[in-house]
């Protein structure tokens, strides 16, 4: 990856065509380097801005430059990576560029982490994706569930012929830069995404109560929390109003009512976890039909 954050590189998408792209790049603390961008791309190919569908920079637009965005690309989207300091001095906006850039750098250099990116960008669907930070990289959508402990974000999803699971983040950019009425539809369809496959295996016990078990034909089952019927359908299932819920790997839900012999199971099943390869924190939760709170985490 090209880590000189000086430059504002500058992606055109053509005819809403993710394999049809002008790339190009200028002096990002240029007031017209989006201009000089498109001027680039048209000398590689004489396309017209009525082509152009999506505009992606690495830096936040000029005053300047958003003014070229809206008279030349009319219907274009436009997202950006990097908010643009104000002022002359970009001394430390360039430094947690370089930050930010290594870093994501050092997760593509995972062994095929770039092509599961891209196999996930092309054919996969849009999940719901759970994390015990703000962010799974630095670019990353995140919305709190529980502030502080647990977030969800969205990303396109994907099974390698290899059997690995490939992940494409829904940039923050990207979310900031929806409407809501966007935004919606992006949450509806990843959350309908999610239910396909989702399966219930329960565990009766008449001295201990019921323990439901939530699996997925497919990743991301514990992600089922933050569906807008999650705790209804559970208390449903296990008979009670307050709830235990144990995430014990993002693949993984275990339920049982608190105050239920099988709510101290769960407990024990989040704390030993055996989970370290994902963002998220084996934990377990309080969740009623009010409030979610995380109430212990597996020692980090």
């Amino acid at each position: 990856m090209d880590l000189d954050v000086t430059m504002d590189m500058v992606v055109f998408q053509l005819n809403g065509d993710d394999n049809d792209l002008l790339i190009a790049a200028a002096p990002a603390q240029a007031q017209d380097s989006l201009r000089q961008a498109w001027r680039q791309a048209r000398q590689e190919r004489p396309v017209q801005p009525s082509d152009v569908t999506r505009v992606h920079s690495t830096w936040q637009p000029s005053h300047a430059d958003y003014a070229f965005l809206a008279e030349t690309f009319t219907e274009a989207e436009h997202t950006y990576v990097f908010d643009r300091p104000e002022g002359d001095d970009w001394t430390d906006a360039l430094e947690h560029a370089r930050k930010v850039m290594a870093e994501v750098d050092g997760v593509e250099r995972e062994e095929g982490g770039r092509e599961r990116i891209v196999r996930a960008e092309r054919d996969g669907e849009w999940l719901p994706i759970l994390h015990s930070t703000s962010a799974p990289l630095p670019l990353s959508a995140s919305l709190p569930l529980v502030e502080g402990k647990l977030y969800v974000g969205f990303a396109k999803v994907t099974i390698t012929p290899q059997g690995r699971i490939g992940m494409s983040h829904l940039l923050r950019s990207s979310l900031e830069a929806m409407s809501d009425e966007e935004y919606l539809e992006l949450a509806g369809e990843a959350c309908d995404n999610l239910k396909r496959g989702l399966s219930i295996r329960m565990l009766p016990d008449e001295e201990h109560g019921n323990l439901a078990v939530m699996e997925r034909n497919g990743p991301c089952a514990g992600s089922a929390i933050m569906l807008p019927d999650f705790h209804e359908q559970a208390a449903g299932l296990v008979g009670a109003d307050r709830l235990i819920v144990g995430l014990v790997s993002p693949d993984h839900l275990f339920i049982a009512g608190e105050g239920s012999g099988r709510a101290e199971e769960i407990r024990e099943a989040v704390l030993t976890s055996p989970d370290t390869g994902s963002e998220l924190v084996p934990c377990l939760l309080r969740v009623d039909a009010d409030a979610m709170d995380v109430i212990a985490e597996r020692p980090r």
